[in-house]
């Protein structure tokens, strides 16, 4: 008997370590996924104009964007990202639509990692490299996820007054974190970044700019984890609100005594009517002081048909206005306004959108985004993939 039971033991203590092993996780093993992303419009547009002459109306079929990647994980706690550009590919010179022309010109969009500081919460990631600085929502939305057309003049001009590039990306390092505060949802990222037009790079004055963004969300989360870029359409039924603060300074530079930016923004879900807008406010001084403002305001409606298909009609408006000064901080004046009314076909699985809008833009002044060296370009029509 006594065998027996020795016998019984040995065999249930083998059953639960067995069991033991297979609760066990895996060990971690490094990823590596490499991924494309491809934006191509077929444009009908008025062409550019200027004083003297007006360009032919055109037809032009290009690459928007295009995004080759690296993504994955180095450590559990550590990830990595990095992608080079191949932008405007093949692009009309005297096409309405924005963007240099590139004849195959391919060069580094960004590189970066971020290591989790707090792996049982997710209150602190350490975002270091070459990257997007979180200025306002918009400036780090993904351009795959706008309702609109493309992404708005609204963050390439506040991109541009803070880095001195019309992208935004500069080397630096952010603080970033997701964490519940009360029955809310705190979202921040606050970083030091390096200016990087060609007067900052070598300039003997340097300052560094300070930025910082945080967001509140109220009602259904949007955000399970915290992830360095935001999307703009969630593709999903939902009440929710998410509102936004965010704000830029930096000191003394070759090119101007002091440079601030504020801005405020939202992004609110009702069923399935979204919309999502944001306003900046920005300061530059040097011999005189500069003002200037640029605020969008977007809206779209998710039908969701048969075959995990989303049908959005969408709607936007933005402006951009600056003042007489902008001579003596080397930026913008007048206006630059634009209206973006279309419709997007998306599959719920974000990997395909069709698209076809109508922009009408318009503007003035002696030198903005809308009117450069006496021209300025005409309504276009596009139909996306």
């Amino acid at each position: 008997m006594k065998f027996k039971g020795i016998l019984i033991l040995l065999l249930f203590t083998g059953l639960v370590t067995t069991a033991g092993k297979t609760v066990q996780e895996k060990p971690f093993r490094p990823s590596i996924m490499p991924y494309l992303k491809l934006q191509f419009w077929n444009v009908a547009s008025q062409g550019l104009t200027s004083a003297d002459e007006k360009a032919a109306s055109r037809f032009t079929s290009y690459f928007r964007r295009g995004r080759l990647g690296l993504k994955g994980k180095v450590l559990p706690e550590l990830s990595y990202n990095a992608m080079v550009s191949f932008d405007n590919l093949a692009k009309d010179g005297f096409s309405s639509t924005k963007g240099l022309m590139n004849a195959g010109a391919v060069a580094l969009w960004s590189a970066y990692f971020t290591y989790d500081l707090s792996p049982k919460n997710d209150w602190l990631n350490l975002t270091g490299g070459y990257f997007l600085p979180h200025l306002s929502r918009e400036s780090t939305t993904a351009p795959w996820t706008t309702s609109s057309l493309d992404k708005t003049e609204n963050s390439c001009y506040l991109r541009q007054f803070v880095t001195g590039k019309a992208n935004g990306i500069c080397p630096g390092i952010n603080l970033g974190g997701l964490g519940d505060l009360g029955k809310q949802t705190l979202i921040y990222n606050i970083a030091i970044i390096n200016r990087q037009d060609a007067v900052s790079i070598m300039e003997r004055n340097w300052s560094p700019v300070l930025l910082g963004h945080l967001m509140l969300n109220f009602g259904h989360k949007e955000f399970s984890k915290y992830n360095y870029c935001f999307s703009n359409n969630l593709l999903k039924k939902q009440t929710s609100a998410i509102l936004g603060l965010a704000f830029s300074a930096q000191g003394k530079t070759d090119a101007f005594k002091s440079n601030q930016t504020i801005s405020a923004d939202a992004s609110i879900y009702l069923g399935h009517f979204k919309i999502d807008g944001e306003y900046s406010f920005l300061i530059r001084k040097h011999n005189l002081e500069y003002n200037a403002n640029c605020f969008m305001l977007r809206t779209g409606y998710n039908i969701f048909l048969k075959r995990n298909l989303v049908f959005e009609p969408t709607a936007m408006f933005e402006k951009f206005s600056g003042d007489k000064n902008f001579n003596d901080v080397s930026f913008f004046d007048g206006s630059d306004k634009k209206l973006d009314v279309g419709v997007n076909l998306i599959s719920m699985a974000k990997k395909i959108k069709v698209n076809l809008h109508y922009v009408h833009h318009d503007g003035e002044g002696k030198k903005n985004r809308y009117i450069k060296n006496e021209t300025f370009p005409g309504d276009y029509v596009a139909l996306g993939l």
